[in-house]
């Protein structure tokens, strides 16, 4: 796999090294423009947020963190001690385990899903995201959604923004009625409000007067424009600022204006927007110490790594498809079933379709599978995993579990005894391909692709279907 990303993060590197590798958008399409019209590369995506530079390159080029120094104009010496760089699968594992949350400084963070996300649609915007590349991120968000969806964290919904209002809360003995100004109208700094709004605080949000287009603001949040923000402050409890500035938003002697400044300031920003000489004024959290959400427990930490695991060999294996040797196309065999023994190893989504299927044909089903998600009615089921020697006396098997080590197994002991398989999940290993059968009046059809492509086949079918039903 001709995959390579370099990248530093908050783990390795303090946010005074990070954000002088921050991004804002412009900058990341702009460099993406570049990059890819560098020797040997044939697709680039930069995922740039507060926590973390990564730089992922498909094709044959220089190593990232090199390209991504001379971009930003840091001499490579002073920041390549903080860099890793990795290669092949460990690089598509590193991002499905970045998009689960598992590197964030609050474990399942849920915003880096839609920055990874992001970082890829930036780069189909460019036409910088090769085929390799997009199905790799698009992997790995729908990674991030498992996580979100399949492991309960114990702490809540985490994000940067629920960090926020803790620390506020504990800062400031509670919330409500406390006032609060919000300078930025950005996604986190929406959040950070709406959090901040509904835990009874009154939160006044700044907004910039040159702004284009449609403005959102929190339900129940007042409005300052930005230009006012130093008068707005006077006398508020707290600060938080999330801005997507290049320089800073509020310096000391600027905050040295405001009479009654507030207590306690909170910067999300990467580069940061407050000043950290503000703290002579005011007690100051920015990303680094505001992140520490603790490590997660045993359990999560492992079930998210189990997605994370999941989803890479799903990558894995859409890649060896790409590769896989060119093969003469299948011969159509149409056989009769009739009263034939069909061993079909898995309960799945998968399996359930091919049951549906099967069930035209007049053959004697055997599921093998600990649970079934297909109506059991007409099928001989065994509930339980699959054993070595389970395949005897199938004219034939079909595997289709979602794990790997099990299709193979299939595969191998179907070969052995020379009955016909189909592994669903890898089609080097099938003796057949199970097809999308089409039927009419006195008319069937089966439509198998090289499997590359099953949307492919999934509208060819759709079409074939509609011919067959204007026939009847």
């Amino acid at each position: 796999m001709s995959l390579v990303m370099s990248g530093l993060d908050c783990h390795r590197a303090s946010i005074g090294l990070r954000e002088r590798l921050a991004f804002s958008k412009q900058q990341v399409q702009s460099l993406l423009e570049r990059l890819r019209e560098q020797s040997g590369v044939r697709g680039c995506v930069l995922l740039s947020t507060c926590n973390r530079t990564e730089l992922y390159l498909s094709g044959e080029a220089e190593t990232p963190w090199r390209l991504l120094c001379r971009e930003a104009g840091v001499p490579e010496k002073e920041l390549e001690p903080y860099f890793v760089t990795r290669t092949g699968t460990d690089a598509a594992r590193h991002l499905m385990e970045v998009a689960c949350g598992l590197h964030s400084q609050i474990l399942g963070e849920d915003q880096i899903i839609t920055q990874v996300r992001t970082a890829m649609e930036l780069a189909q915007e460019v036409k910088a995201a090769d085929p390799v590349l997009s199905a790799l991120f698009r992997r790995a968000v729908t990674a991030g959604k498992r996580a979100r969806t399949e492991v309960h964290v114990t702490r809540g919904v985490p994000s940067m923004g629920t960090r926020c209002r803790e620390i506020l809360e504990r800062e400031l003995d509670g919330l409500v009625d406390r006032n609060i100004l919000v300078m930025g109208n950005g996604q986190m700094g929406r959040l950070a409000a709406e959090l901040l709004r509904e835990a009874g605080a009154r939160v006044t949000v700044t907004l910039r007067t040159y702004r284009h287009g449609q403005t959102v603001v929190p339900a129940g949040c007042r409005t300052v424009p930005y230009e006012e923000r130093l008068t707005a402050m006077e006398g508020m409890d707290a600060l938080v600022s999330a801005t997507a500035s290049p320089h800073y938003t509020l310096t000391l002697p600027q905050l040295e204006t405001v009479v009654h400044p507030p207590k306690v300031a909170v910067d999300l920003a990467v580069p940061r927007d407050i000043d950290p000489a503000c703290g002579e004024r005011m007690t100051c959290f920015d990303a680094d110490t505001l992140g520490a959400g603790g490590p997660g427990s045993r359990e999560e930490l492992a079930a998210m790594e189990a997605v994370a695991e999941e989803e890479l060999e799903r990558f894995l294996q859409w890649q060896r498809r790409q590769t896989a040797p060119e093969r003469p196309p299948r011969f159509p065999l149409f056989l009769d079933l009739s009263g034939k023994t069909v061993v079909l190893v898995g309960g799945g989504t998968i399996a359930a379709r091919r049951i549906g299927t099967l069930r035209l044909f007049g053959c004697r089903i055997v599921v093998i599978a600990p649970s079934l998600k297909a109506k059991a009615e007409g099928v001989t089921w065994i509930r339980r995993p699959y054993e070595p020697g389970d395949l005897e006396g199938a004219f034939l098997a079909i595997a289709a579990t979602d794990d790997r080590q099990v299709n193979r197994q299939v595969g191998e002991e179907a070969r052995r005894l020379g009955i016909p398989v189909s592994v669903a999940d890898c089609e080097a290993e099938c003796s057949f391909y199970f097809p999308a059968v089409c039927t009419g009046e006195d008319l069937i059809a089966g439509v198998v692709s090289s499997g590359k492509d099953h949307h492919k086949t999934a509208r060819a079918a759709r079409e074939i279907r509609k011919v067959l039903e204007e026939l009847e």
